[in-house]
């Protein structure tokens, strides 16, 4: 498989942002979208359960997590977003669960949440040294936004 044809394959692939990551981007000069394209990914999903998670901590979290959390639900804004899916209970629940069904890959900087993914195989990206790193295989359920759009999410802001 050659590199033009991988990098078709994983631009189709969503990427769903966990809540930790997407606050290490509001907190560092660290810019999510520039970095997941890097890696040739294009279609960024932030779910509803991350927005809630950032919007409990914007109002409740100490003062620089306030701060960051502000910041963090104005970077989600700028992707795609899908409801929570009706099994899972908390967030990093619901990220298993979606990328389990779909194969869609979790970015995150959660160590737990990575182990997790790891030990149940499924695709995780992650931060290292600053920079987005991807544990990928491509042999992914769909890639087709048609899943998305029948879970009621979209691919756009």
């Amino acid at each position: 498989m050659g590199t033009s044809s991988r990098l078709k394959s994983e631009e189709t692939v969503p990427v769903l942002l966990d809540t930790n990551i997407l606050i290490y981007s509001a907190s560092e000069p660290f810019e999510i979208r520039s970095q997941l394209e890097r890696l040739g990914y294009k279609n960024i999903i932030v779910t509803e359960g991350v927005k809630r998670e950032l919007e409990r901590l914007a109002q409740s979290g100490r003062t620089k997590e306030k701060k960051f959390a502000k910041l963090s639900l104005d970077i989600a804004k700028k992707f795609g977003t899908m409801p929570d899916p009706p099994i899972a209970r908390s967030v990093d629940d619901q990220l298993v669960y979606i990328s389990k069904q779909y194969g869609y890959i979790v970015a995150t900087s959660d160590a737990c949440l990575r182990k997790r993914l790891k030990r149940e195989g499924l695709p995780v990206i992650y931060i290292k040294n600053r920079r987005l790193v991807s544990e990928c295989n491509l042999i992914t359920k769909t890639t087709d936004s048609k899943v998305l759009a029948s879970l009621g999410g979209s691919l756009h802001p």
